[in-house]
């Protein structure tokens, strides 16, 4: 009887600690997540951990829901926490079939929350889960030719087969408007917008283009160039 009371003891302080796995990692690492099995990921995050917030914060073409994940270790709203801490926004999913950003962010914010990652004290992390959230539910296998995985992966269009990417200012679609309501909720101080390259040779894992110092004027812009970029 002890050593049966042990052992429920270690399944349950197991169970509890267990790590939220995402289906990149439970599979062979050649898997993307689905649209559903992302939303239940993070709903399982902010079950989880206090710092995490996920909520609805938009609709797409097909009136399906965008959501958006916050991790803020203050405990405060997003409104307060503003006025001392610098906000980062995450853009995911414009292009579903470059999934690795959806995949990537998941075990971003779990990592943040679990401290497997040390938070930066002053940022909060702002992530829309899926932009094209149709795209991402019309998958396969087949729509980019040259790419090297993953198995299945969701489609470039949206509900009305809109590049999304060519429809930020003329707002054309749902998901633009939304995301315009969305950015100006959030106000961020930095803004990544995921990519993936298609199956072109590039020599680093990891690349980034960063915005044109003109476009941000000349305070603004020779701060960014001359003391932020050097950062990265």
């Amino acid at each position: 009887m002890k050593k049966l009371l042990i052992l429920f003891f270690f399944l349950v302080v197991d169970r509890s600690y267990a790590q939220v796995l995402t289906p990149y990692e439970r599979g062979n690492g050649n898997q993307s997540t689905t649209f559903d099995e992302m939303r239940e990921y993070y709903r399982e995050l902010a079950q989880k951990y206090a710092s995490i917030t996920y909520e609805t914060k938009g609709v797409d073409d097909n009136n399906k829901p965008i959501d958006v994940v916050i991790f803020n270790p203050t405990g405060s709203t997003l409104e307060e926490s503003r006025k001392e801490k610098c906000i980062l926004f995450v853009n995911n999913g414009i292009h579903p079939g470059e999934p690795d950003g959806i995949d990537a962010t998941m075990m971003l914010m779990r990592d943040l929350a679990s401290e497997k990652i040390k938070p930066v004290k002053n940022v909060i992390v702002v992530a829309l889960a899926s932009y094209n959230v149709s795209g991402m539910m019309n998958r396969g296998s087949f729509s980019r030719a040259n790419q090297n995985g993953p198995e299945e992966y969701g489609f470039r269009g949206n509900a009305r087969n809109y590049d999304l990417n060519r429809d930020f200012i003329k707002t054309d679609t749902k998901n633009s408007r939304s995301f315009q309501q969305i950015f100006q909720w959030i106000k961020p101080d930095v803004f990544i917008d995921n990519h993936v390259s298609n199956g072109a040779d590039y020599q680093y894992t990891f690349t980034y283009i960063s915005t044109n110092k003109e476009r941000l004027g000349t305070i603004l812009g020779n701060y960014f160039n001359n003391q932020m970029q050097r950062l990265c």
